[in-house]
């Protein structure tokens, strides 16, 4: 008696099964990867925050007012505060809202390089010249103990 010829390989459902796990898992690894480098981004508008405060109290000490600048060089009239107004990935702006004698208000706004509105829970990071810190969302909810 002749015995059956087994076949050797994988049937359709195997590799079914297969593509659709390694589906789920690049999603769940590019959802991780987008979210890790928007943290990274919050912590470069941060970063960025606080050393424009640092400067304006440099500032502040010289001058005996806060700067209303950003992107200022030396010898430049009105002189302003040596800070690029966009974080080094292009993913936050930033800008003095207020500056006077005895005051300051700094803002990091959300902006993708793409011209996309970025970070949604993140949009907007305030710091004032007291060490008060603020974050919104996109719809204007505090999200301050997520994003600080």
């Amino acid at each position: 008696m002749a015995t059956p010829a087994t076949t050797r390989g994988f049937t359709l459902i195997e590799l079914l099964i297969a593509l659709v796990l390694v589906a789920i898992t690049s999603a769940l690894a590019a959802s991780s990867y987008r979210n890790h480098l928007q943290r990274g981004y919050r912590v470069e508008a941060v970063h960025a925050l606080l050393a424009v405060a640092a400067e304006q109290e440099r500032f502040h000490l010289a001058h005996r007012t806060y700067s209303g600048r950003l992107d200022a060089t030396p010898g430049d009239e009105p002189p302003g505060l040596p800070v690029a107004s966009l974080t080094p990935h292009r993913h936050y702006r930033l800008l003095v809202e207020q500056a006077d004698a005895a005051d300051f208000r700094v803002a990091a706004i959300a902006s993708a390089p793409d011209g996309s509105a970025g970070d949604p829970l993140c949009q907007r990071l305030v710091l004032d010249a007291t060490g008060r810190r603020e974050a919104r969302d996109a719809t204007g909810r505090d999200t301050t103990a997520r994003c600080w």
